[in-house]
């Protein structure tokens, strides 16, 4: 049993916690995340989520307040902005293998479903992301996880009662989250898996516990909002929910129907690259009376569907898809290893392992040929260590195929499965190409600029830079040139609606104030209409400049 958590914790600690904060905070999402938690502890109101001190009406509190932990217990920096996400899908992980072991007594599963959760790429990308989806994932993670099993116990006991009441707190940290998606996805899990199971009347029973524990976790922040802005809740619901899933409204981002599998389809990878073994697995020795994997289907399948049918959508709606695919795609594996069988992991492998090393071998020849100034390559000339890297960590990987199919052992298989890719994982953070940091990482040009930024300087930046510009300069009282941007709606509050400043003031003032006192920071051609400043500065389209 040991050997299974030392190389889960062992998986999680290097490609999640080890190099958190190797990445620069790129625009807009970390930067917006660690804003709202750091002014949260400046201004002790954790309450009513604000940006640059405007209402930030768009989530509810939660996930601000573990960013706002996590800064106050590490500082303000990378690691801090982007460890609750870490934190929470290696929490998320960890309900996996206690579901898969309590109900099926298998370590090997269970340490497999972790182990292949924490390995697909989207699970990755998201967990080392500073956004508001790793959380929420936990949460409905643990949501379906505590139900799951009080809905398995026969008989009503302390038990049954204590599984759905942490079902009900989950569902209720879900919503002061990411809101009312606490419900859906829950939702459209556990209806259809009732009925499969012939249990329709229980749908009618079950859920009350959960329902009332999920009111008293979420009660009393959302009568506190309530008394405090009014205007929170309508806004939430309508705007928010509604119109996201039903409107074609531009700002809800409305997609085809087809836009999600994709993203779910390449978010298992790379170990998705061995589904057909794990699908071979099904058909030989997986039982679909398996209550389990019955409960899984419904939760990967029907939340899918549902938010492939809302008009809005974004590709983080999968995440809650991925703990279920986990599941399915570690007991088809199993089982197809535990009826003596490996070829289609053999041959996977080695078509994978000569892939790999004729891609190194290609990226290589085109990096080299681009370095001597043929044609831009995906490497600038100065990043030699950056691609030799990324090349030797593939190769590792291809190390792992070529075990994998030399090996007998299953066991010996699945472990080299799970960490081929690991290398690639921790190195990513720090390997990602110059150019397409380029507008993105607008902290690594901001910061160069601290000292020249002092207390009382009216700081006037482009709603595409406000985040950043905020997070670096310390600054809750920025002014936004031209339009508002995403804070439109809080802009429209009296204590706010001076905070957009038009072309026309802004000349006024330049005017009416002092030299050295304003500073102007730009994304794009802004430049029309604009004095020659006294200091200016430019990097890939971002414009700083004090008058």
């Amino acid at each position: 049993m040991k050997k299974y958590y030392y190389g889960l914790i062992l998986i999680y600690l290097v490609i999640y916690i080890l190099p958190l904060g190797g990445r620069p905070l790129l625009t807009p999402d970390e930067f917006r995340y660690a804003e709202i938690s750091r002014e949260m502890l400046e201004t002790g109101d954790w309450v009513v989520p604000k940006l640059i001190g405007v209402r930030y009406f768009e989530k509810p509190v939660l996930g601000y307040w573990l960013n706002a932990v996590s800064l106050a217990l590490f500082g303000e920096n990378r690691f801090a902005v982007r460890f609750s996400s870490a934190l929470t899908t290696g929490l998320a992980a960890l309900l996996l293998f206690f579901l898969v072991l309590k109900v099926r007594r298998d370590q090997e599963d269970a340490a497999l479903t972790a182990g292949l959760f924490l390995t697909f790429g989207m699970v990755f990308g998201i967990g080392t992301f500073a956004v508001l989806d790793a959380p929420t994932m936990f949460f409905i993670t643990g949501t379906l996880v505590f139900f799951y099993l009080g809905c398995e116990q026969e008989k009503w006991s302390r038990a049954k009662a204590g599984a759905l009441t942490a079902a009900g707190v989950f569902a209720g940290l879900a919503f002061l989250t990411k809101g009312f998606l606490a419900f859906a996805v829950p939702a459209v899990t556990i209806i259809p898996y009732l009925i499969w199971t012939g249990r329709w009347k229980q749908i009618f029973v079950l859920p009350w516990i959960p329902l009332a524990f999920m009111l008293l976790t979420a009660l009393p922040w959302s009568l506190l909002i309530m008394r405090r802005e009014p205007g929170f809740w309508p806004y939430f619901f309508w705007d928010e929910h509604i119109g996201r899933f039903f409107q074609d409204a531009a700002i809800h981002h409305p997609e085809p129907f087809y836009f999600l599998l994709p993203f779910l389809l390449l978010g298992v990878l790379p170990p998705a690259l061995f589904a057909p073994a794990a699908a071979a697995g099904f058909g030989s020795r997986t039982s679909p009376e398996d209550k389990l994997t019955r409960f899984a289907l419904c939760w990967l399948i029907f939340p899918f569907l549902f938010f492939s049918a809302c008009r809005g959508k974004l590709p983080t709606y999968v995440l809650p898809c991925f703990a279920p695919a986990a599941m399915l795609f570690s007991r088809g594996l199993l089982a197809y290893f535990r009826a003596g069988k490996s070829a289609l992991v053999n041959v996977t492998a080695r078509i994978l392992m000569f892939l790999l090393l004729a891609g190194v071998l290609i990226f290589a020849l085109l990096q080299v040929i681009a370095d001597y100034g043929v044609y831009r390559g995906m490497y600038a000339s100065g990043e030699l260590w950056k691609w030799l890297t990324a090349g030797g960590a593939v190769l590792i990987w291809a190390f792992c195929l070529f075990k994998i199919y030399r090996t007998k052992k299953y066991r010996v298989k699945s472990a080299f499965l799970l960490l081929g890719p690991i290398p690639l994982f921790f190195f990513a953070h720090f390997i990602i190409p110059g150019r397409y940091l380029e507008g993105k990482a607008q902290g690594l040009f901001l910061r160069q600029f601290r000292d020249r930024v002092k207390p009382g300087m009216i700081i006037v930046a482009h709603p595409n830079m406000m985040h950043a510009a905020a997070w670096v300069f310390k600054a809750r009282d920025i002014l936004l040139y031209t339009h508002g941007g995403e804070l439109e709606r809080g802009l429209k509050y009296a204590d706010a609606k001076n905070r957009v400043v038009s072309k026309g003031r802004f000349r006024k003032l330049l005017r009416s104030t002092p030299p050295g006192r304003i500073v102007y920071i730009m994304r794009g051609d802004f430049r029309e209409g604009v004095p020659k400043a006294g200091f200016e500065c430019y990097d890939h389209e971002i414009m700083f400049s004090i008058f």
